[in-house]
């Protein structure tokens, strides 16, 4: 347990972040910092499907609809819940010099009092939402979703952060070994198991895998603290604007359930979940690369666009390469599923682009977010998150997952379209901006220089005189 003293302060309610902490990230290579998250995102991967492919055997389309339905209710809601404190956390580590230990403590208060009001509202709320879905399996899914996952999910931001990517392949790799093991245990022993049964193996998993997390990221169990006004001003840009992102990828089969499309719910899962193995590497090279952007972010705009079109480069390889492993190997994956998910190979189809569409948008956001422009990514997510509902509600009761498919391509243009713009705007934003003059200027021991500021050089003069400790500038 920590104690405040530990923490670099002896006041536990400052508004500052401590002084002398870690440098961050370490000086590894993004190569090996890609390895080691592919091989995180592998394992989870593999293991969730060995998981997806047991479930769906023992669950018909309609149970696993329902299922996956509820699950992304509480995926949607904590980004919000939390006030988006991983990347909170990864922002005050990466490019702050947080300690990660005072970084996850206040994350962990914003989760457990977050997760417990949100909780309680959906729970109320759960006639009105998914009536289809028991109390029970509410409530499981909740204390799953929004606080256990949540705060092993917060965990890994701190690994991410000082680029213990090794740490976070431990973690999903015991995770998703827990829950193969605990799936294929329903499937020995029970015949007809309820979806409660699944929820609590589930839960113990995750009380498991949460303590591992802190041990391999911090070297001890993490003490929650009272959030600070502080913490909440600054992680709800985060929670907005990933909430809405997690808005267009839960909505759709949410809006199958509830327009009486339980078995195209089921099946729309079933191959959202193979396409997410075909993503693996993208998402891989995110989460090596996250704070790297940040650290770029912080020294200019445009440095950091570099960053993040090279990595678009590399990722619309690997979204190419998707496509490919899905045509190939579609069929294949389809046939090891129960005879009533033998339409799931139609929906990859028609899925099969999400990965490219994925490589365009995932890191011009992170450009974006960590140069200093998240306030404009928010607006671009909630735009985009309220295309994507409008879109469902008029294409599904028509067309079933065929509207659910097209409503999510067409909405994760729209997003890409916006991001890449709005960088290039903020580019140029920063160029023009490089006629501020440097105030340390006259203080400069060489003399006369008329040298001028990078935003990410603004961003700590403000910082300093008490403005915005973003980095970057401009914190909009």
């Amino acid at each position: 347990m920590l104690r405040a003293s530990e923490l670099g302060s002896s006041d536990p309610n400052r508004d500052e972040p401590p002084e002398g902490g870690s440098s961050g990230a370490r000086p590894a290579s993004v190569a090996r910092n890609t390895f080691w998250s592919l091989a995180a995102e592998g394992m989870r991967l593999v293991s969730g499907l060995g998981t997806f492919l047991i479930l769906v055997r023992v669950y018909e389309p309609r149970l696993f609809g329902i299922f996956v339905a509820t699950t992304g209710v509480f995926a949607f809601a904590f980004p919000q819940a939390s006030v988006g404190a991983g990347w909170l956390v990864l922002r005050r580590v990466a490019s702050e010099n947080w300690r990660p230990e005072e970084a996850l403590s206040r994350a962990f208060g914003m989760v457990f009092l977050g997760g417990a009001v949100v909780g309680i509202g959906l729970v109320a709320l759960r006639p009105l939402l998914l009536p289809e879905a028991s109390l029970a399996l509410f409530l499981g899914i909740g204390i799953s979703e929004m606080i256990l996952i949540g705060l092993v999910e917060v965990t890994l931001f701190a690994a991410q952060a000082t680029e213990k990517l090794i740490a976070k392949a431990a973690v999903w790799t015991t995770f998703g070994v827990g829950r193969l093991v605990a799936a294929l245990a329903i499937f020995l022993v029970l015949d007809e198991p309820d979806l409660s049964v699944w929820v609590g193996a589930n839960i113990l998993v995750s009380v498991v895998v949460l303590i591992i997390a802190q041990l391999l990221t911090v070297g001890r169990l993490v003490r929650p603290r009272w959030p600070l006004m502080l913490d909440i001003r600054q992680g709800i840009p985060f929670s907005v604007g990933f909430g809405a992102d997690r808005l267009r990828n839960v909505s759709d089969t949410v809006m199958l359930v509830r327009f009486g499309f339980d078995t195209d719910a089921g099946l729309y899962s079933a191959a959202r979940r193979l396409i997410n193995v075909a993503q693996t590497p993208i998402i891989a090279t995110q989460h090596a690369t996250n704070a790297r952007l940040f650290q770029a972010g912080s020294e200019s705009v445009a440095s950091c666009r570099r960053l993040a079109m090279r990595l678009t480069a590399l990722a619309v390889l690997f979204g190419f390469a998707a496509m490919l492993a899905i045509a190939l190997l579609g069929r294949p994956l389809v046939s090891l599923l129960s005879d009533s998910y033998r339409d799931v190979g139609q929906v990859m189809v028609w899925m099969s682009f999400l990965p490219m569409m994925l490589a365009l948008e995932t890191f011009a956001g992170m450009a974006l977010t960590a140069s200093g422009h998240h306030g404009r990514r928010v607006a671009l997510n909630l735009l985009t998150g309220g295309v994507n509902v409008v879109l469902n509600l008029v294409l599904i009761p028509i067309h079933g997952w065929r509207g659910a498919v097209v409503a999510t391509l067409t909405s994760s243009l729209v997003y890409s379209t916006g991001l890449w713009a709005t960088l290039a705007w903020a580019v140029r934003k920063e160029a023009s901006d490089h006629g501020i003059v440097d105030p340390l200027a006259a203080l400069h021991p060489r003399g006369t220089g008329d040298r001028r500021l990078s935003p990410g050089r603004m961003g700590r003069i403000r910082g300093c005189l008490g403005g915005s400790r973003w980095p970057g500038g401009d914190s909009s």
